[in-house]
């Protein structure tokens, strides 16, 4: 009589979601949205005030944060270190001053849990570079087939130039964003070419915190009409209160600007699709690059990527219904 196979035990995913993505068989949580002992932050508008343990991040992140200094792990780029048996490395994301991904590696296996990636961008981050690796974890905000941007550095360009046309009429210009780290780079363009910018208090905040660190930051003031002002997509509804009934022109800077819907629902002038996450081209380029067997997926659309790309894709948290503000909307 020939012996019953005992059934096989089930393979271990090398990584799982549980509000945040945890690494398998490490402490480590990234961009994780319950408090964790250990969590590793990709930019500075992931984590919120979960309340974590230690914080892995680098320097302009954590101040971006407000993370009370020496009370956190700042880790500059390129440098590798380990925690236990486990080789950590953060590389730059592309997608904001400060984000970074991280580079696990077990020994074993490497992955690289990499949050929103660009690996063009016009803002004051590096640009984005990919570790080989064999398990690659990505957030998607896009990457569905519209969407394609220009040349980042012509969006920027044709941003700024929209806003000082209309502070040349006599409008203030208003650029919506859909992050505060978005916003600084918008300020910083603005003001490099000549304008005079005020923001949103969530900027001018993080824009105070990296000047009293020494870290990139524009002079901006508090909101107010006349010349450029850099406010929330989000705060769009309260914009008129804000300026007093003064007149103006909204323009949208944003990958979002490839969206029907949201560039309608936000009622504005022009938009210019100028991101900081990767665009479809982009994405499917750096995943190449990567060489990972395994790749999991966060983000609006990581149902769409992972579509095309096929087999060696899954989504790894439940897919979000379109959020014009979500974090990666850039």
């Amino acid at each position: 009589m020939a012996r019953r196979r005992a059934p096989s035990a089930p393979a271990v995913e090398p990584v799982s979601w549980r509000d945040g993505v945890h690494v398998t068989g490490t402490p480590i949580w990234c961009d994780a949205r319950r408090a964790r002992d250990v969590c590793f932050v990709s930019a500075p508008d992931r984590v919120g005030r979960a309340g974590h343990g230690q914080l892995i991040a680098t320097a302009a992140t954590l101040v971006q944060l407000g993370a009370a200094p020496g009370a956190h792990l700042a880790v500059p780029y390129r440098r590798p270190f380990t925690l236990g048996t486990l080789r950590l490395e953060l590389v730059p994301s592309g997608h904001a001053l400060g984000g970074a991904a991280l580079l696990v590696d077990g020994g074993d296996r490497r992955v690289l849990c990499a949050g929103v990636m660009a690996t063009a961008a016009a803002g004051l981050g590096e640009a984005g570079e990919v570790r080989r690796c064999d398990v690659l974890v990505l957030d998607a905000p896009y990457g569905r087939a519209h969407h394609r941007w220009p040349d980042p550095a012509r969006a920027a360009d044709d941003t700024v130039a929209d806003a000082a046309r209309a502070v040349a009429g006599g409008a203030t210009a208003v650029v919506l964003v859909t992050s505060p780290h978005k916003g600084l780079d918008v300020a910083a363009r603005l003001a490099a070419a000549g304008l005079e910018v005020a923001a949103h208090r969530s900027i001018h905040h993080a824009a105070r915190r990296l000047a009293a660190a020494n870290l990139p930051a524009p002079a901006v003031r508090r909101a107010r009409s006349g010349g450029a002002l850099v406010w929330p997509a989000r705060e769009r509804a309260r914009l008129a209160t804000a300026l007093g009934g003064a007149r103006h022109r909204t323009i949208l800077a944003s990958g979002l600007a490839t969206e029907r819907d949201a560039v309608a629902a936000l009622g504005v002038d022009a938009a210019h699709a100028w991101s900081d996450a990767a665009d479809r081209d982009q994405l499917a380029a750096l995943i190449a690059s990567t060489g990972a067997t395994r790749i999991y997926l966060t983000g609006r659309c990581a149902d769409d990527v992972a579509g095309w790309l096929g087999d060696r894709a899954r989504v790894l948290a439940p897919p979000r219904q379109m959020d014009l503000f979500a974090p990666g909307a850039a």
